[in-house]
């Protein structure tokens, strides 16, 4: 295979896009790995399953909410649980956009789509609601969670 250097810019994609496009996907990066963080905390071991069987986020959505939905009653457990359905939400939302499909917008510029055309303020929406999202798990993670002992139930 013959590798042209700076092959990348051929592709009929405008920089501002690809910023857009690169500010979701690693906005949701940072979620999921709160998340997955959030796994270890709740269920010791979490972390090397999850990487070693190479789980999706589907998947990664799933044990999260398992997990929360099994923890001891209290306001935490029920912040959690909430944060674990967002996170299939927006699971759901980062799939479309990184498995969209290359198309022409209606402006004529090469975008993303999924039911809809993924426009820039579409992309900066999903980065700030994968973001408000990561912080309020990450505060989670870095308070209750922090000192948080596991049940024999979640082990």
């Amino acid at each position: 295979m013959n590798s042209e250097l700076n092959a990348r810019l051929r592709q009929p994609l405008k920089s501002d896009y690809a910023e857009a496009l690169g500010w979701a996907t690693y906005c949701f990066a940072i979620l999921e790995w709160n998340v997955v963080w959030c796994c270890e905390r709740i269920c010791p071991g979490s972390l090397i399953t999850i990487v070693h069987d190479e789980l999706t986020a589907g998947k990664i959505a799933k044990k999260f909410y398992d997990l929360s939905r099994n923890m001891r009653g209290s306001k935490e457990r029920a912040s959690l649980e909430k944060l674990a359905q967002q996170f299939m939400r927006l699971k759901d939302l980062r799939n479309s956009v990184v498995h969209g499909k290359p198309c022409t917008g209606p402006n004529g510029d090469a975008r993303l789509s999924d039911k809809t055309v993924f426009e820039i303020s579409d992309l900066h929406a999903a980065a700030d609601a994968f973001s408000e999202c990561s912080i309020e798990i990450n505060g989670i993670l870095h308070g209750f969670l922090a000192t948080y002992v596991p049940s024999k139930f979640n082990q």
